[in-house]
């Protein structure tokens, strides 16, 4: 593709996305099809993602929402197969050998 003809459909593309039309309607009465545009706009847009300085169409988001820090003494859970126990600070480690035991997690 000449720098002339992509500087050409960069142009034109720009200004149909700036439209809100769709692509048939920009392009009607222009001397091109819509389908065209559409081809060339990925046909750019892949220009761009291959390194080309031009900044891309849109800029994908995504909102990112942090828990809360566990507490110290919210203890910790074990899992044993299908099994999960819930230990708090203090437990009784006899005890959790024979719970994990029974559970078929001894050795």
């Amino acid at each position: 593709m000449t720098k002339d003809t992509e500087a050409k459909w960069r142009a034109r593309v720009a200004e149909w996305r700036t439209s809100g039309m769709t692509a048939e309607a920009f392009a009607s009465g222009r001397g091109f099809e819509g389908s065209t545009l559409r081809v060339w706009a990925s046909r750019l847009r892949h220009v761009v993602d291959a390194g080309s300085s031009a900044p891309p169409a849109a800029v994908a988001m995504a909102r990112v929402i942090r828990a809360a820090a566990p507490r110290p003494d919210a203890g910790v859970a074990v899992v044993v197969g299908d099994a999960r126990v819930l230990l708090s600070a203090g437990f009784d480690a006899e005890v959790l050998r024979e719970v994990v035991a029974a559970l078929g997690g001894g050795s």
